[in-house]
């Protein structure tokens, strides 16, 4: 007996049917969708990242106002924790990553970033050749190992003062160097020029590399700069005079002497900001556990560490014995004009500023805070910061920079660029 001709078909179209439903299943499987009819959670591998684009534009949102934020991916990668960046004008931008490495790059017609060069890493010509090679973590001129390497840079005019931990063969230690470079933005190249500032002593490993400090900032005026200088991990240093451990470096750029202007910091690893209409020096500290500050740095003062700390010790060895137990204290110390309990990892301080657009936020300081992934708006009262508000959130900001008309340019530890148009 024959099949009539319509049921055959009724059945290739069933068979289609389920073919095709079960290739759905297995690929909705495959690729963690979650288009299932009978409720979410049926395939236990959602991954939301993977089903929902990040955003290309989120919004600086404060309930003093608000700014729209473009976020790109930066055309090339860079480690934990990366390095600094400065804007050329026009769109343009230098990277210098953690170990080195030169980017110049441009913000293209599509608003997307593209390299329009890669120069040579930073280095230093005539340096003498060593008898016995190291590794590539010893050798150049940027010690890049785990969480050291470059930290700071700042521009004047066509010269680029550049912060970074160096390796000190004949004292087989790591030192904080700056050191200042050519800028040729013609050809794109960066070019050494002279050495600036070299802490002592040389710390011998282990150390941990987040605590070198090597904040840069130009002072009342452009022959005068601002360095912060961390702990390396060993307190005992901070309050010994005889080392540039745990201080705040004043340089003369003229002259380039250097003079030790404040002490007891323990991981000035965040940002500088020298405010030139108050002739004040702002800084971010990273504390212990809890405690993160925020300093009003004044000439001669000492800030405690590791006498005394608002925050607790790290249960991790080799970590005891810091400050004798002075917790929740900063008694016959400076005080900090701010603390964060707990630590929100805090980054990179710039002052908005009085550009007509925003008065609520003039004279006042936006913060990242990097463990907790956000930028804080801090409303400044005299030498007191009063409140901390979150206004954006979900990035982990390493480097902040507000240029005089009120724009915003961020760089994250994930390799994004966050700006402002």
């Amino acid at each position: 007996m024959t099949v009539p001709k319509r049921l055959k078909q009724l059945l290739w179209v069933l068979l289609a049917i389920l073919v095709a439903s079960l290739l759905f299943l297995a690929g909705a499987y495959q690729y963690h969708m979650q288009w299932w009819p009978y409720g979410q959670g049926y395939f236990a591998k959602v991954d939301v990242d993977e089903m929902v684009p990040e955003p290309r534009q989120v919004k600086i949102s404060s309930i003093f106002g608000t700014q729209d934020v473009e976020v790109r991916d930066l055309p090339f990668s860079d480690q934990y924790p990366t390095g600094p960046f400065e804007i050329l004008g026009n769109k343009r931008f230098l990277f210098i990553t953690k170990c080195g490495d030169v980017y110049f790059t441009r913000i293209n017609e599509n608003s997307d970033f593209e390299i329009t060069k890669q120069a040579e890493p930073l280095s230093k010509p005539n340096a003498e050749e060593r008898e016995e090679k190291l590794d590539d973590d010893h050798d150049g001129l940027v010690y890049c190992k785990e969480l050291a390497g470059v930290k700071d840079s700042l521009l004047l005019g066509n010269t680029l003062y550049v912060a970074y931990t160096t390796w000190d063969a004949e004292a087989n230690g790591a030192r904080l160097a700056v050191s200042a470079f050519e800028l040729d933005q013609e050809n794109s190249e960066l070019s050494f020029r002279r050495d600036i500032y070299l802490s002592h002593p040389a710390v011998k490993e282990p150390f941990l590399g987040h605590q070198v400090g090597g904040k840069l900032v130009f002072g009342a005026d452009d022959s005068t700069m601002f360095l912060s200088i961390g702990d390396f991990s060993k307190p005992d240093g901070v309050q010994d005079p005889s080392t540039s451990l745990g201080k705040m470096i004043k340089i003369n750029l003229k002259d380039f002497s250097a003079q030790v202007y404040a002490s007891g910091l323990r991981s000035p690893s965040g940002g500088l900001y020298f405010d030139r209409e108050t002739n004040e020096l702002w800084e971010t500290e990273h504390g212990p556990k809890g405690g993160d500050e925020i300093n009003l740095i004044k000439q001669g003062k000492n800030y405690g560490w590791p006498v005394v700390s608002y925050g607790t010790l790290y249960e991790r060895e080799g970590m005891g014995n810091y400050y004798g137990n002075h917790y929740n204290s900063h008694e016959n110390f400076e005080k900090p004009a701010f603390v964060f309990i707990p630590s929100v990892g805090v980054g990179a301080i710039a002052k908005y500023p009085k550009t007509g657009k925003n008065e609520y936020w003039e004279n006042g300081f936006f913060v990242s805070g990097m463990a907790s992934n956000s930028l804080l708006y801090m409303r400044k009262e005299g030498e007191r910061l009063v409140y901390a508000e979150p206004v954006l959130s979900e990035y982990r900001i390493r480097a902040l920079k507000i240029d005089k008309n009120g724009r915003f340019f961020m760089k994250t530890d994930n390799d994004q660029f966050l700006w402002t148009e």
